[in-house]
């Protein structure tokens, strides 16, 4: 027998669920959204095994960015730096240790698995560890920063990175072609600065350029990413 699954979240962040929705949609599940007492409710229909792994890498997603963002943005505050620049400094501490953060959330989610997931309360009752490593990471973040000291350290964090990503205005692709959304887990609807976050949350070691960037963004990227950036002729 067919059963359903569901997700639930405080209907205050409803954009958690419809990043949820539109990957189920894309790999055509049948869903629908629904409000009540406060709370937004995701309900696919039907029992299949791979819609549900896909719910649950999409809520991976959202505790290891939008709840993450949340924990550590009142925390990192350093002196020196413009709101822009700090911006992408939280972004590049989510993203230095996000895949390691994932599979940890996966593994969680997977053997809490049942008919349905609370995102909000997953978070508060289950990853009290998470949280307080994520405190500990904020705390050592230094205090005070330049503009080069913040390169310095974006390199230290995110040097590593491996694969390439595509910029066409302010749109950010992967190698195969997906175009990335996870920067709307920290600020809903389209900006600039989303741009900017996406292409630092893709852990990219290099990004090319299909058409020719704003000043905004090219001044990002010959500052935070160099000789690994290749602009459009």
């Amino acid at each position: 027998m067919e059963r359903a699954f569901s997700v639930t979240e405080r209907d205050g962040n409803c954009r958690y669920i419809a990043y949820i929705a539109a990957s189920l949609a894309k790999a055509g599940a049948s869903a629908q959204i629904g409000f009540e007492e406060g709370r937004v409710r995701l309900c696919v229909a039907g029992e299949d095994a791979s819609l549900r792994r896909l719910a649950e890498e999409k809520a991976a997603d959202i505790l290891c960015i939008g709840y993450k963002y949340a924990e550590l943005a009142p925390l990192i505050r350093p002196a020196g730096l413009g709101e822009e620049d700090r911006e992408i400094l939280v972004a590049a501490v989510i993203a230095a240790d996000l895949a390691e953060d994932r599979r940890c959330v996966l593994a969680r989610l997977r053997r809490a698995s049942g008919c349905e997931c609370t995102v909000d309360g997953f978070y508060r009752f289950r990853l009290g560890d998470l949280r307080a490593k994520w405190r500990g990471v904020a705390a050592c973040v230094p205090s005070v920063f330049t503009r080069g000291k913040l390169a310095d350290f974006m390199e230290y964090l995110l040097g590593a990175g491996r694969g390439k990503v595509f910029l066409k205005g302010d749109a950010v692709f992967d190698a195969r072609c997906r175009r990335l959304r996870r920067s709307s887990l920290i600020e809903g609807g389209r900006s600039e600065m989303n741009t900017l976050r996406e292409i630092v949350l893709s852990g990219a070691g290099k990004v090319e350029c299909l058409s020719s960037p704003g000043p905004r963004q090219e001044d990002f990227l010959r500052r935070y990413y160099g000789g690994r950036v290749c602009f459009a002729t």
